[in-house]
Order: C-alpha cells, then structure tokens, then sequence
C-alpha cells in the first residue's frame, strides 16, 4: 500500500468518524426529548386534573368568601406547579447541555489527535494538536 492509499483509507474514515459522532448525538438528544415529553405530559395531565375539580370544589361553596377562597388556591397551586416544572425542565436541560458539551470536547480532541496523526503519517510533518483527549471524559489544551 502507497502513501497516496493510506491517505484514502484515513480520509474515508473521517466522515464515518464524523457521522458516527453525529448519530451518537443524535440519539442521545432523541432519549432527553423523550424524557422531556414523558415529564411534559405528565405535568400537563395533573394541571388539567385540577382545572377539572374546579367546578366542583366551586360548587360545594357556601358563601362568596368561600368562592374567593377556592379561586385563591387554585392559583396559588397553579402558580407553584408552573414554577416547580419549569425549574425541574430547566435543570435538565442545563444538564443536557453541559453533557453535550462535555461530549463534544472530548470527541473534538479525539478527531484532532487523529487528524494530527493522519497529516504526520502521510506527509511526515508533525502536526500541532491543541487538544489531548484525557480517560476522565475531558479535552485538555495540548
């Protein structure tokens, strides 16, 4: 096998590294959408359980001091609701991007080390490489 050959092979193996790296985040963005929906739906079907008594606990009031009560409540509990979801949707999200990134820069050094070795096989210059891929899941300056 020539030189101008192993520069084939590692060239076409790029875009596979590439596209391999592209359906891991694919999927991986796929599972926190799912788990992102699981939780919106149920959010979603305990609000509605409580729009759905309100009549009822609206109906068993005795006087319009008691109506203010109930309507008070209601949205003191909705407001929590929304508020406790949307932190809790939050935090996930912030934790996806944090794993993404972290993912990301590590994968960054693993393809730069690769390529740096890739440009020295076939043209025998030593190539710099800023980043170095390190066993604890993070990219470090070289």
């Amino acid at each position: 096998m020539t030189a101008t050959d192993d520069s084939r092979t590692m060239s076409a193996e790029f875009p596979h590294a590439a596209i391999s790296h592209a359906m891991n985040y694919g999927a991986e963005a796929m599972r926190a959408l799912t788990h992102c929906q699981g939780r919106y739906a149920s959010f979603v079907s305990k609000r509605i359980d409580e729009d759905i008594a309100m009549p009822a606990r609206l109906a068993e009031c005795k006087s319009p001091m008691e109506v203010i009560d109930v309507w008070a409540d209601f949205y003191r509990k909705a407001l929590e609701d929304y508020t406790a979801h949307a932190r809790s949707m939050t935090a996930l999200g912030q934790q996806a991007l944090e794993d993404t990134v972290r993912e990301a820069e590590v994968e960054a050094a693993e393809i730069a080390e690769a390529t740096g070795k890739a440009i020295e096989q076939t043209t025998g210059i030593k190539a710099v490489t800023p980043l170095k891929a390190e066993s604890n899941g993070k990219a470090k300056v070289a």
